[in-house]
């Protein structure tokens, strides 16, 4: 322990010495007031080439740290014109309003809509198609580097990203429903994040809001109401409402939010499972209805206590006021080919006794102590209580009728704490920190009419961290960067209703990341490489034994280890086309099995590791040009992998059989064209398709296709007020249909779901201020897995 201690001191531990020339301003509009993210380039009184650059922080400043002695800086910012002026230390850059953009005259930006950082994808928002297209959700669907995977939003090659808003992280998704398109001044996609991130991070999005002027009270309503076009009762409003006061450097905001979800879903399943003497196969049909409603709210302050100097607090809170999820399954029984049983279970989840919500709270310092040295110091809190209950009904024609029963509680706390310095060395910054989470969950679950045991679990978490970073420009070569995060983590997992399962684990990894950023002629180039890990969802870790219907079970694994995996990408851009390319090894993979438990033809779903290599690898391109009023954003690509799976089989004289999940790659194309026209219109059709193939230990066999519409009209002067209509799965085609080989069974079901819905949305914001609130939080890993 003192040696792992050592270590992460060690990480800490960094000399700081000045750079050469260190050149310091202000960028200001015609009233005086701070611009923030404004681009600040130096170029080369030789070539004008870009020598270095820096963007403008909130309150307008920049800082370039740069060996070279003369040159040209170079002020960008759209709606701006751009100014040219000598490096000198303590400028001040007054910006003068494009009266040609103000007019509303078509104006090229100096900048590229998408170029490439030391991290990922940056694409500009404002001024751009992106702009109007309604929500931030809708903006992340269309950016460069993410698409719409099979479980929502990914980065490509990545998976679902961590997304924050102004450098705080998201917690609540909605919030990407309420934030306008047009309050978005970028979108960062980050391929490769940092040391700074959690080793279980692999894609991070950053979203920088437009800065707005002045104090006062402001606020925004959201409104929305979507309705199924198959399915009567598949009717989800919702409703935001965000308020904003300002004065001088105090800033304090509240919101709340609620929201109907439901969902249908109709599916036919066939299972077969191979016993030494038996064939048991079923067949049959399944039929499962949700209802929910939820309300969020949160509060907070940020207060500027001097020039670069925030502190501030954030409460998050939620609940579930309904949750209702009604499932029927029918299941006819054949063995050895002959009619054995028929079954029909009907079962009904719920809301069990007790309170059942979620309370987060954040506090923050974020400044600089004297001229150079950055702090950003975090402490966070999360908690949750979730109490369910499950009541199944059971029919058969072959064995007694039973009527089963389950009450399950879920309590976890989680605390924790992260600090990070930042100093400018050379030609770049070296960042250093430290990062601490403690979790305590207990787990308690009891069921009767059925000979399953029940548990009172408890676990225990801690995780310790150190990391540190540095990146750099050299002229004429490019932006590299290197980091590197040790994570200590002690799991201890102790069941009082079953102590032989209890256990206990420390695991102790170094987790380097490396990046490259440069220019190759006209083509911007980006190469990463990083180590990563994933650690399973709490109740992925519970023992606990879950009775779906007679045949299938489900449970926690509490052997589950954490798989490691060794990341390479590469993006090129040039002018309007984006290529993107990642390859991945991953091992201990975990994947959701299923396999026999006991001789009645039971089968137990549970996650486990895999002790054979995942590799899979993803090549995506996307393309961006206009064509007058037609904008046009199209990705296409593929995603091949390679994976065997060693799966027990009892026909096999050996009990193992070699499963492949190989050689059949899933292709995707994403079609996205918006027109714009006068008066505050536009209209969009798009689609979605995915050809069959492989995913992990599943083989998606249909084509999928998800057709998109929408219109919409802004309204008002000031285009405060936006009425938007859309349309999802217009052609009815937008679901998955999937079988899988588990050696001793196989299964296979196709699905129907309601995703065929129309949708009317309205907002209206009213003198909005963005929030200067700076909080990044701390345990976003332990957070998202409870």
């Amino acid at each position: 322990m003192e040696k792992r201690i050592a270590l992460i001191l060690l990480l800490m531990v960094s000399t700081f010495v000045s750079a050469k020339n260190d050149w310091k301003g202000k960028v200001v509009d015609e009233k005086g007031e701070p611009v923030a993210y404004a681009n600040v380039a130096v170029l080369s009184p030789v070539d004008s080439s870009v020598v270095c650059g820096a963007v403008t922080e909130e309150d307008g400043s920049f800082h370039i740290v740069t060996d070279v002695k003369d040159g040209i800086m170079m002020v960008v910012m759209l709606g701006y014109q751009t100014q040219y002026l000598p490096p000198v230390d303590g400028v001040l850059v007054r910006l003068v309003e494009d009266a040609a953009m103000l007019e509303g005259a078509v104006v090229s930006a100096v900048m590229p809509k998408t170029k490439l950082t030391g991290e990922g994808l940056q694409t500009s928002v404002r001024g751009s198609v992106l702009e109007n297209v309604g929500s931030a959700k809708d903006v992340l669907a269309k950016t460069p580097g993410l698409i719409q995977g099979q479980n929502g939003l990914e980065v490509i090659g990545k998976g679902a990203p961590l997304v924050y808003i102004n450098g705080r992280k998201v917690t609540d998704s909605s919030e990407l429903e309420r934030l306008q398109s047009n309050e978005i001044q970028s979108v960062e996609v980050i391929t490769n994040p940092g040391a700074q991130y959690d080793a279980t991070v692999r894609s991070v999005v950053r979203i920088r809001t437009v800065r707005r002027q002045g104090d006062g009270f402001g606020f925004s309503l959201d409104a929305s109401d979507a309705q199924s076009l198959r399915w009567r009762s598949g009717n989800d409003p919702s409703g935001a409402l965000n308020m904003n006061y300002r004065t001088g450097g105090v800033d304090v905001f509240a919101g709340i939010n609620y929201a109907r979800n439901t969902s249908r879903q109709e599916s036919y399943l066939e299972k077969m499972t191979f016993g030494k003497d038996y064939l048991l196969e079923n067949k049959g049909d399944l039929l499962n209805t949700y209802f929910g409603q939820s309300l969020y709210g949160n509060a907070g302050v940020n207060w500027q206590l001097a020039d670069k100097h925030f502190l501030g607090g954030k409460v998050e809170w939620g609940t579930q006021l309904q949750y209702d999820v009604h499932t029927v399954v029918n299941d006819n029984v054949w063995l050895d080919g002959n009619p054995f049983d028929k079954l029909t279970t009907t079962s009904d989840d719920t809301r069990g006794e007790g309170s059942y919500y979620n309370l987060g709270a954040n506090l923050y310092y974020n400044g600089v102590i004297g001229e150079k040295l950055g702090l950003d110091v975090n402490l966070d809190y999360y908690g949750n209580d979730m109490p369910t209950t499950s009541v199944s009904k059971e029919s058969s024609t072959m064995t007694h009728d039973a009527l089963i029963r389950s009450v399950s509680q879920s309590d976890g706390r989680m605390y924790a704490a992260k600090a990070v310095l930042s100093y400018p060395l050379w030609k770049g910054q070296l960042q250093a920190g430290t990062e601490e989470t403690f979790l305590h969950r207990q787990d308690s679950y009891a069921i009767s009419g059925i000979d399953i045991p029940g548990s009172s679990a408890k676990v225990t978490e801690d995780k310790y961290a150190g990391f540190a970073s540095y990146g750099f420009w050299l002229e004429k070569a490019g932006q590299f960067s290197a980091g590197v995060r040790y994570e200590y983590v002690h799991y201890r997992y102790e069941d009082a209703l079953a102590p032989a399962s209890n256990l206990q684990r420390d695991y102790g990894n170094w987790f380097p990341t490396l990046s490259y950023a440069g220019v190759v002629g006209p083509v911007q180039l980006m190469l990463n490489y990083s180590a990563r890990t994933q650690r399973p969802n709490y109740a992925n870790l519970s023992s606990v034994i879950r009775y779906n219907s007679r045949y299938i079970w489900q449970s926690g694994n509490a052997q589950l280890q954490p798989d490691l995996s060794q990341n390479f990408s590469a993006t090129a851009v040039w002018k309007f086309v984006t290529l993107i390319v990642n390859y991945a090894r991953t091992d201990h993979a975990i994947v959701t099995w299923s396999s026999p438990y006991g001789d009645e033809g039971v089968v137990l779903v549970q996650p486990r590791n895999i002790d054979t290599p995942f590799r899979n690898m993803s090549a995506f391109v996307n393309l961006t040009p206009t064509v007058g009023c037609w904008n046009i954003n199209y990705t296409l690509g593929i995603q091949p992998q390679w994976f065997t799976i060693n799966a027990p089989d009892a026909r096999e004289a050996s009990g193992i059989r070699v499963t492949r999940f190989n050689g059949k790659p899933i292709g995707i194309a994403q079609l996205f064209n918006t027109f714009t026209v006068k008066n505050g219109w536009q209209f969009e059709l798009g689609a979605t398709v995915m050809t069959p193939g492989y995913t992990q230990n599943l083989y998606m066999r249909n084509w999928y296709c998800d057709v998109t519409a929408a219109v919409q009209k802004t309204l008002l002067p000031d285009g405060s007020l936006v009425v938007r209509l859309e349309g999802n799965d217009l052609a009815g085609a937008a679901h998955f249909d999937a079988e899988s080989d588990f050696g001793s069974h196989t299964i296979s079901q196709t699905n129907r779901m309601d995703t065929q819905l129309v949708k009317l949305s309205l907002r209206y914001n009213f003198n909005t201020a963005r929030s200067k609130y700076k909080g990044t939080g701390a345990g976003s890993d332990t957070r998202n897995r409870m």
